[in-house]
């Protein structure tokens, strides 16, 4: 008994140094982003005397924020939608339909999340050079939905594959065609897994900065990543401004895991388990 209350002191007394060696940083970035250079300094873990509300007003308009927010909104969103069909679909075929090739065309999405990002930079680069594709978001998207697919496409087809087939041969029994199985019926019952890869996909789109850094030159065009090195010129001494534009930065994807945190987790389970 005094063994399993020591374990359990442990073990609390562990997550909780985890979870404040998480939590301290952001609190004082928080803090930061409302005090000048001085109060920075002189008292940098203390609340704020002042809230200076106005360190995001202008890291938001003096330092083009807002721009480079609605760009990234535009890129993540776009490649949660891309994603989202072409892992589906992909998904659909692997796990519910028997042919020659069905392993080997799994193993070979697979393999796709052993490649290591930093592997494949230069060939990327030289692609989208010879192209002209540098400063397109489009082209952006891509690299983005490339790389993610894989891990998309495994939860997706672990989760249809638990689905139950007496589903399936009741709505082909009422006539339903392939699309309609696929629309009415697949795609429903598989949100849970599709709310994990889109939770996922948006996350690692909104924080990339290495394709960015690579292909977007042009002001009009960068992600917020990419605002934030803004602040290493002309404002680099401005700390209250950087720690609220990292606040805004940070600011959406904890709120979105903060939110739907339990259908990550529920998503990522529940194809482990077939009916």
């Amino acid at each position: 008994m005094k063994k399993q209350k020591s374990y359990i002191l442990i073990t609390y007394s562990f997550l909780i140094f985890v979870s404040l060696s998480f939590i301290g940083p952001m609190v004082f970035t928080v803090f930061s982003s409302l005090k000048n250079n001085s109060e920075i300094f002189s008292t940098p873990f203390s609340i704020p005397k002042i809230f200076r509300i106005g360190n995001y007003m202008e890291a938001w308009h003096a330092a083009n924020m807002g721009n480079y927010f609605f760009n990234s909104v535009i890129i993540s969103v776009s490649t949660v939608v891309v994603l989202v069909f072409t892992s589906s679909m992909v998904s659909f075929i692997l796990s519910r339909f028997n042919f020659k090739f069905n392993k080997y065309l799994s193993i070979f999405f697979l393999l796709g999340m052993m490649i290591p990002m930093q592997s494949v930079l230069v060939p990327i680069s030289y692609f989208i050079g010879v192209l002209n594709l540098k400063n397109n978001l489009v082209a952006l998207v891509l690299v983005y939905v490339a790389f993610s697919l894989p891990f998309s496409i495994l939860v997706l087809t672990g989760f249809m594959k638990g689905i139950n087939n007496s589903l399936v041969e009741a709505a082909i029994i009422d006539g339903a065609n392939f699309w309609q199985i696929y629309l009415k019926l697949i795609l429903p019952l598989s949100m849970p897994a599709i709310a994990t890869i889109s939770i996922f996909n948006f996350l690692g789109a909104w924080n990339n900065i290495v394709f960015p850094l690579l292909f977007i030159n042009d002001n009009k065009l960068k992600p917020i990543t990419l605002g934030l090195l803004n602040f290493n010129g002309e404002r680099g001494s401005e700390y209250g401004l950087l720690m609220a534009a990292i606040t805004i930065t940070v600011l959406i994807p904890l709120i979105i895991y903060m939110l739907f945190q339990e259908k990550i987790e529920g998503g990522l389970t529940a194809g482990a388990i077939k009916e």
